[in-house]
């Protein structure tokens, strides 16, 4: 018998929040409740275990409500729904066609299906939306999926997303904390403070003038996470102690890999995106021909309650975290049968030993590694830009021991990256097959640097600006308009003098001078110094200088080396885009870029560096270095 944490009586349940109890996937006890049931009318059917009472439009696969123990959860005018793309390509399923896959008492699985039709729908799939409701859970299991048959015209998706949409009034949230991570987790602006917002130039961002944030900025993207991270993220009360929540038990089906960041909460609403288009994400094309399926899910559509008398919506975060650990530890879930989510036994499980090796930096090591499996560069790109396929990340234990399971059969390219080293590891060929154990034994990447000695090195490779100064706070809005006040124009860095976290802004753009008269902004070129001593300077050769970039959106960078005139070069970072400083994040894609320098450049002494970013609109355009470092060559 499974530990359970529910007491279920005339039908309703108290969460007890304790410390160490285990938790059931699904939330509630599979082993109490009462018989799932089904009800239909001609437009849509409900399914209650006396827990939750869920019901779906048949012709849209809506869910026009979800009552968690007599507490309406949804907002009935704005239900949960998916949607697809934006602006004139926005969409929504429609014309589907109703079905009951399968009904027992402990399991109801319905769904709803929208076939393409060319005369009205502009992206070229069939959408499966499936709800699955069980036996004494306190959530509803969800799971869509694209279908394009190979007699389908090519086509295109780039955001795909859910969103539930929350019950307010015009006083208060019924649910009024959100909750993402450490860093974002308070009580939200009520409706009534958002109408008495004001608008801003980024139409996103509304400035509060009343409630408990008045004075600051919000906006959906102040709320943006890497969905790995954090597992969990939602809305809370305080007042009626109940919260709602998305809850993942596996990862494989967002695109672009571990480090890619989305849109998670905002007012009223919690979203979750499978295309993570936003800093950068890639879309899903599919040619003419080309038959393609991929299934989003199943995740889980979470509530629970809480009798705590203080800080309840806390306990409910704590909960819902406590959450992910049981999806996580029984997925693939057993109970869904169906080829989309294949079962233990037809998946397979890779192991070994990731090993990192750097003669310069013999502190660096494989602990807590990314180590991950997705399609090979030659066919779909680098992983942080796939969205079709399957990817499998798993972080290395303290060794650099790792294992992933859960593997759909086929073949795959291992990556492993980690904090302290620039660039990633890769292993083509890894064969994967349903009930096996791939051992891909030890597998070393020795850092291969581009000079015998380090001269020295700002930050820490982590793929973000996170250690630089508002490595803290990047996602209060505005941010940029601070930047003149804090720094001055050049940006002086002293190696062996000057701090990260204090002298190294976490975004490099032009510099936004303000004429008084006019109030007009006018951007210059900011440049940003990194002055350094060398007592001695090799014979000849070249030094190398690394820059690794957490983002770059269409910057204009050149470097200058001492006092001359000229550029020694223009740097342009490979992979662009992103908007992640005007959507106030840490960091979009990853990319690297090395730039040569003839000794004779360099001095003994005092040498200086100045890195120039100009930009004729001064708005968006950035780089944000995510680490720096200067090598020379072994000639003495």
């Amino acid at each position: 018998m499974r530990v359970f944490r529910y007491l279920f009586v005339a039908f309703t349940v108290v969460l007890l929040v304790t410390a160490h109890a285990a938790k059931d996937p699904g939330g509630g006890s599979a082993t109490g409740g009462v018989d799932v049931s089904l009800t239909e009318t001609a437009d849509s059917v409900t399914l209650t275990n006396g827990v939750i009472t869920a019901v779906m439009q048949k012709s849209t696969g809506k869910i026009t409500s979800y009552v968690f123990n007599g507490t309406q959860m949804v907002d009935p005018a704005n239900p949960i729904y998916y949607s697809m793309d934006g602006g004139p390509r926005f969409a929504v399923p429609d014309k589907c066609i109703y079905s009951l896959v399968s009904k027992s008492p402990d399991m109801i699985h319905v769904r709803a299906t929208r076939v393409w039709n060319p005369a009205l729908h502009k992206q070229a799939f069939d959408i499966e939306l499936n709800y699955i409701l069980r036996r004494g859970d306190t959530g509803l299991y969800a799971y869509a999926v694209l279908d394009h048959p190979a007699a389908y015209p090519a086509t295109e998706v780039g955001e795909w997303r859910i969103v539930w949409k929350l019950p307010h009034d015009s006083a208060k949230f019924t649910f009024e904390r959100a909750y993402v991570d450490a860093a974002r987790n308070w009580e939200m602006p009520s409706l009534a403070d958002y109408k008495q917002s004001s608008r801003t130039p980024i139409a996103e961002i509304v400035k509060l003038n009343t409630g408990v944030r008045a004075g600051h900025y919000d906006g959906k993207y102040s709320y943006a996470a890497c969905y790995f991270d954090i597992g969990t993220w939602g809305h809370a009360s305080n007042l009626n102690k109940k919260g709602v929540w998305f809850v993942l038990g596996g990862h494989d089906y967002f695109n672009d890999g571990p480090t890619h960041q989305d849109l998670t909460t905002s007012e009223s609403y919690i979203l979750m995106h499978f295309g993570r288009n936003h800093f950068g994400g890639s879309g899903t094309a599919v040619a003419a021909g080309e038959a393609w399926r991929k299934v989003y899910g199943p995740f889980l559509l979470y509530c629970n309650q809480t009798s705590t008398t203080s800080n309840a919506g806390d306990a409910l975060w704590a909960d819902a975290r406590a959450q992910v650990a049981a999806e996580r530890a029984a997925w693939p879930y057993d109970w869904l049968r169906t080829t989309d989510h294949p079962p233990a036994a037809e998946r397979g499980t890779v192991t070994g030993k990731f090993v990192i090796t750097d003669t310069l930096k013999p502190s660096v090591s494989a602990a807590g590694a990314w180590v991950g499996l997705a399609a090979a560069e030659a066919t779909a790109g680098n992983w942080q830009r796939q969205s079709k396929g399957y990817q499998y990340w798993t972080r290395a234990d303290a060794a650099g021991r790792f294992t992933i399971t859960a593997i759909r059969p086929g073949t795959y390219t291992l990556y492993a990256f980690n904090d302290g080293s620039v660039g990633e590891f890769s292993k083509t060929e890894i064969a994967i097959a349903a009930g096996r154990i791939h051992d891909a034994g030890t597998l070393t990447w020795t850092i291969a640097n581009p000079g015998g000695r380090l001269a020295w090195e700002i930050g820490v490779p982590d793929r973000t600006a996170r250690e630089f100064r508002h490595g803290d706070d990047y996602f209060e809005p505005f941010l940029w308009e601070k930047f003149t006040q804090e720094f001055p124009n050049p940006l002086v860095y002293i190696i062996g003098q000057s701090t990260p976290a204090r002298d190294w802004n976490y975004a490099h753009t032009s510099y936004r001078t303000v004429a008084p008269a006019a109030g007009t902004v006018s951007p210059e070129d900011w440049n940003w110094q990194v002055r350094f001593e060398l007592a001695d300077l090799p014979a000849r050769g070249e030094a190398t200088l690394t820059i690794a970039f957490a983002s770059a959106h269409y910057p204009r960078l050149w470097l200058f080396v001492n006092d001359e005139a000229d550029a020694l070069a223009r740097v342009s970072p490979p992979v662009s885009g992103g908007n992640a400083l005007l959507r106030q994040g840490i960091h979009a894609k990853y990319s690297i870029v090395r730039v040569p320098i003839p000794v004779s450049r360099l001095r003994e002494g005092t040498n200086t560096f100045t890195f120039r970013f100009s930009s004729p609109r001064g708005s968006g355009e950035h780089v944000m270095y995510d680490y720096l470092s200067l090598h020379l060559p072994d000639s003495r």
